[in-house]
C-alpha cells in the first residue's frame, strides 16, 4: 500500500516561508509590494499568511499618494504625457 503523500509532506498554506524566493515573489506579486517588502513584514509580524495580508494592504494604503490625480474634461487623467495630445494617435489636436 502506497503511502499518502498528504501525510507524509503536509503544506501549511496558512504560512509563508520567507526562505522559498518562488514563494516570496509570489505572495509580493499578489498583494502588490515588493519582495523586499515581504521579507520586511515576515520579519515584522511572523509567517502568518492572514496577518501579513493585512501588512500589506496597510503597506499599500501608506504609500499611495494622499492627493487625487487631475481629471482632464475629457474623464482622462492629467499626467505627464496628456496635455496636448489626442489618444494614442501622438499627434496635438488640430
Amino acid at each position: 500500500m502506497a503511502a499518502d503523500a498528504a501525510k507524509l509532506y503536509p503544506r501549511h498554506r496558512d504560512r509563508i516561508s520567507g526562505s522559498e524566493d518562488y514563494v516570496v515573489r509570489h505572495f509580493a506579486r499578489q498583494n502588490g509590494i515588493t519582495p523586499a517588502q515581504v521579507h520586511q513584514l515576515i520579519r515584522r509580524y511572523g509567517s502568518d499568511r492572514a496577518k501579513l495580508v493585512a501588512a500589506a494592504k496597510e503597506l499599500r494604503a501608506s504609500l499611495r499618494p494622499d492627493s487625487p490625480k487631475t481629471m482632464l474634461a475629457s474623464g482622462r487623467r492629467g499626467g505627464r504625457f496628456s496635455a496636448g495630445i489626442d489618444g494614442g494617435s501622438g499627434l496635438g489636436r488640430q
